[in-house]
C-alpha cells in the first residue's frame, strides 16, 4: 500500500470511530486483526481483552470500537470528543496522536487523556493495532481496580 493509500484508510477508520458507524469500522479491520491494549499491571477495566492483552478478530475489534467500549466506561448523556492532534505516515504504517475528553460513567469524573495508536496496515485492511496511553490516569480516573491500591 501507499502511504496515500493508507493515510485514505486511516481516515476513513476515524470518520467510522467518530460516527460510530461499526459497519464502516469492520471494513476498514482485517479478518483476523489485533488490537493491543496498553497494559498497567493489576488494570481490570479492559473488557473484550484476552490475558494478552489483546482484543482479536474483526468481530470482536469492531464490537469494542463500535460501540462496546464507549457504553460501558462513558457517560454518553454528556460530551464526548475524539481528536486527531496528528498523523505520520509511511507506506504501510500509520501513527495518530489523538485525545479523547468524556465523562466516566463509574466516577461521573472529567476524562482527558492522550493515545498514540500505531496501525500496520498491508494488503489496504488494518491488520494490527498498537495502542499507547497513560493507563494509570485512565485507571484511576475510572474507578478499575489496581494491583496494591486501596479502593
Amino acid at each position: 500500500m501507499s502511504t496515500e493509500q493508507t493515510r485514505s484508510l486511516i481516515e476513513r477508520f476515524y470518520s467510522a470511530l467518530t460516527n460510530g458507524d461499526r459497519e464502516d469500522i469492520r471494513a476498514c479491520l482485517s479478518s483476523d486483526v489485533i488490537w493491543r491494549l496498553p497494559q498497567t499491571a493489576g488494570e481490570t477495566g479492559t473488557g473484550g481483552a484476552d490475558q494478552d492483552g489483546c482484543v482479536r478478530g474483526r468481530e470482536a475489534v469492531a464490537a469494542e470500537l463500535g460501540g462496546r467500549t464507549i457504553k460501558e466506561t462513558f457517560d454518553t448523556s454528556k460530551p464526548f470528543a475524539l481528536e486527531i492532534r496528528s498523523m505520520i505516515v509511511d507506506g504501510e504504517l500509520a501513527a495518530v496522536q489523538q485525545r479523547l475528553t468524556a465523562t466516566t460513567k463509574a466516577k461521573g469524573e472529567a476524562y482527558d487523556n492522550q493515545y498514540c495508536w500505531v496501525y500496520s496496515c498491508p494488503g489496504g485492511e488494518i491488520s494490527h493495532i498498537e495502542e499507547y496511553a497513560d493507563t494509570l490516569y485512565a485507571a484511576r480516573t475510572m474507578g478499575w481496580k489496581l494491583e496494591g491500591e486501596e479502593q
